[in-house]
């Protein structure tokens, strides 16, 4: 993003040649598009048209010189109908008031930025009006595609104010607005001091007197106020050493490693509910519902040391991590060679942390090593600016620029990604909860078919070995209409006819299956056939059938 009067009076030189041709006098802007056209080099004279430089043959902008690509990019205005229409029209947008259409003022316009490829303007930079810095009287005007500009006042619609507006919600907006109430009613309560002063004096030497009498009738209750306190600080002793071991575990080890570790396991002792309940007993094997149980009731981490759970597996592990890669890095690692490595995690933390910078306002300028505009002062960072910034490796100078601290953006975002992980690791249960639903619903579809097809199998196989084999009684429909008599022989027809009535099992279980016992006389035909092999008493034999032969 480049400034406006950053680009007035730089030298315009030539790529083919290298030679400096002219020096820009002004930008052209398309007010309705919010739109850079090129730039103004030579004005409008009486015998002369005026000359400019058209974006699209602009090379590169750099912080010394524009750079072209040759002496013919320098064209009269005429050749450009739409800068010709804007020149003519001559209107000026510097010092002009803008207003939202609700009559605000937000500014006089004194300068406007630009994407430095595409020419887009993407805001305006204003004096005075009601969101001016304390300092520099200057703000952000986010630009807008129904910017209506007319001969004194330029009209914004109502939400450009609403953009200008910080926007800082969630805890860090109530922290900081109980911030600013703090600071509003300290001069009151002083003032309420002073003047409760005196009746303080007066109620203190009246309160002496009737102490004194409270003291002696309390004497008598002492004992058992005493007693009664006791029992009350030995509770809270017991609640803060129950508070201050759960923070102790917490600390040393993940919530969600608990859960994790604590599924499966058999618990080594009792765990009761904060009201004294028995939640779980001992040996009981925990399951996932018991886990999300316990985190409800906030004694997760009970449960954890209640399945035997270290709390110095992390710190042994982080301690053998460090004290590994100290071992390879001693002999290598130089005074230079530090520095860069904190260079390096103070981007990576940068890089980490940026998105707490979202919606707050810049208060100072955060530009690129060569110069180029990322954040002007007075702009509120969104997600465009923040991916500008993490494009040109400055994400630690934007959040200085909006006043926050590395480290305290860095923890907050440790905590906002705690929380998303969190929620992460209980979607994903609850995923594969589901999906193990889905597989054993599937898993039993299968056996079920699987097993259809068996007795399916088994059925065919049945009335291949009945066919043609005789039944042993009678088989008949629901109707008592005769399918097959006692020895008659089972077709495909009766299986058909058996299987529509529903008897198709009865007429299975009714098939001879003894093997018929035939003799070899029975198996001779009664009569010779035409072509059969005959003897005859002269011992000769011949074919009855002349037509064989």
């Amino acid at each position: 993003m480049l400034k406006g009067t950053d680009i007035l009076d730089k030298v315009v030189v030539t790529y083919d040649t290298g030679k400096k041709i002219v020096r820009i006098i002004d930008l052209i802007v398309d007010r309705e598009r919010n739109q850079l056209l090129g730039f103004l080099v030579a004005e409008k004279g009486l015998f002369r048209d005026a000359k400019v430089i058209p974006l699209q043959e602009v090379q590169a902008i750099g912080s010394d010189a524009i750079v072209v690509n040759s002496k013919k990019s320098v064209v009269k205005a005429h050749r450009v109908p739409v800068i010709k229409e804007i020149l003519h029209q001559n209107i000026v947008l510097k010092k002009k008031k803008i207003l939202t259409t609700e009559g605000l003022y937000l500014g006089g316009l004194v300068d406007l930025f630009f994407d430095e490829h595409s020419g887009l303007v993407e805001g305006y930079e204003v004096s005075g009006g009601v969101f001016a810095d304390a300092y520099s009287g200057r703000s952000f005007v986010p630009a807008s595609e129904t910017l209506k500009i007319g001969d004194d006042v330029a009209f914004v619609p109502p939400e450009i104010a609403q953009l200008m507006e910080e926007q800082v919600g969630g805890i860090r907006g109530a922290v900081q607005a109980t911030g600013d109430k703090l600071q509003d009613s300290a001069q009151i309560t002083n003032r309420r001091l002073q003047t409760a002063a005196q009746t303080v004096n007066e109620q203190l030497q009246s309160s002496v007197e009737k102490v004194n009498r409270e003291l002696q009738s309390a004497s008598q209750n002492a004992s058992e106020q005493l007693q009664a306190a006791t029992n009350a600080t030995s509770s809270k002793l017991q609640d803060f050493n129950r508070d201050a071991t759960a923070s102790l575990t917490n600390n040393l080890v993940d919530p969600a490693e608990q859960k994790v570790y604590v599924i499966g396991k058999r618990l080594e002792r009792d765990v009761l509910t904060p009201d004294g309940n028995v939640l779980l007993l001992k040996g009981q094997e925990v399951t996932l519902i018991d886990a999300e149980a316990a985190d409800r009731l906030g004694i997760l981490d009970e449960l954890y040391r209640a399945t035997d759970g270290s709390l110095t597996a992390n710190i042994s592990r982080n301690l053998q991590a460090a004290t590994e890669s100290i071992g390879n890095r001693i002999g290598s690692v130089t005074q230079s060679s530090a520095a860069s490595l904190r260079h390096s995690v103070d981007s990576l933390a940068a890089n980490v942390a940026i998105q707490q910078a979202r919606g707050r306002r810049v208060l100072r300028t955060v530009r690129t090593d060569d110069g180029l505009i990322i954040a002007a002062s007075g702009q509120i960072v969104t997600e465009s600016l923040l991916n500008r910034a993490r494009i040109y490796g400055k994400e630690a100078e934007l959040l200085n620029a909006v006043g926050l601290n590395l480290a305290t953006a860095v923890r907050s975002t440790a905590s906002d990604r705690w929380l998303e992980n969190k929620v992460q690791l209980d979607d994903r249960v609850s995923i594969a909860q589901e999906n193990l639903n889905t597989f054993w619903q599937a898993l039993k579809a299968k056996t079920e078919k699987l097993q259809g097809r068996s007795r399916q199998a088994i059925k065919n196989q049945r009335i291949e070995q009945a066919l043609g084999r005789p039944v042993t009684r009678v088989i008949l429909d629901p109707e008592d209409n005769v399918i097959l008599n006692v020895g008659e022989l089972i077709t495909h027809r009766a299986v058909s006819q058996a299987e529509t009535s529903g008897v198709l099992n009865i007429l299975l279980s009714s098939v001879y299956t003894k093997e018929p016992q035939i003799s070899d006389k029975e198996l001779r035909a009664s009569e010779h056939g035409t072509a059969a092999l005959v003897h005859h008493g002269n011992g000769r034999s011949q074919l009855e059938s002349e037509s064989i032969l």
